[in-house]
């Protein structure tokens, strides 16, 4: 059974031909389209297809669609609009990735994930064995460093006497 997704999909094709290789019509994009991206309000929410079980947004308005690149494509199918992405974020604060993911949702995934291993004793464990480990490697590199040094002639000098420019001044005075 073919879902509605894919009908529709194909009507566009077969009424307006292929979107791909047209600009896209997202505000501001010089980027070529890979194919129809719905840009109207979704009528229908279901499974992309039968062998697909990804839930995806339609509309039967062929007039709901434009053709879209890769990125401003997948941009609106996770949801929001041009301006905000479905979180509230304001999408030109934050920008998108390369995928039309919203880097603050992205960043607040990241935030979330962090906090969680963090609460995990396990993970703290092997953090604080792989820091002292770093900072014993730190503390033996720079003593290292400090004995494969050459003493320049005026750190061997152990006198009270001091060359500048040739002449030599007494500094116990």
């Amino acid at each position: 059974m073919t879902s509605g997704y894919r009908i529709m999909h194909e009507r566009l094709r077969r009424e307006f031909g292929s979107g791909v290789g047209s600009p896209c019509t997202a505000p501001g994009c010089r980027r070529l389209s890979d194919g129809w991206g719905l840009v109207g309000e979704a009528s229908h929410l279901g499974e992309k297809g039968h062998d697909d079980a990804q839930i995806m947004r339609w509309s039967n308005d062929p007039k709901d669609y434009a053709p879209l690149c890769y990125s401003h494509n997948a941009q609106l199918d996770h949801g929001g609009d041009w301006l905000m992405c479905p979180s509230g974020h304001v999408r030109i604060t934050w920008g998108t990735d390369p995928d039309g993911g919203c880097r603050g949702c992205r960043r607040e995934r990241l935030r979330e994930h962090k906090r969680r291993l963090r609460a995990d004793p396990e993970y703290r464990a092997r953090e604080n064995a792989r820091n002292r480990e770093r900072r014993a490697r730190r503390r033996s590199d720079v003593r290292a460093a400090s004995v494969a040094l050459p003493r320049s002639s005026e750190q061997q000098d152990t006198g009270h006497t001091a060359t500048t420019k040739g002449t030599t001044r007494d500094e116990s005075r």
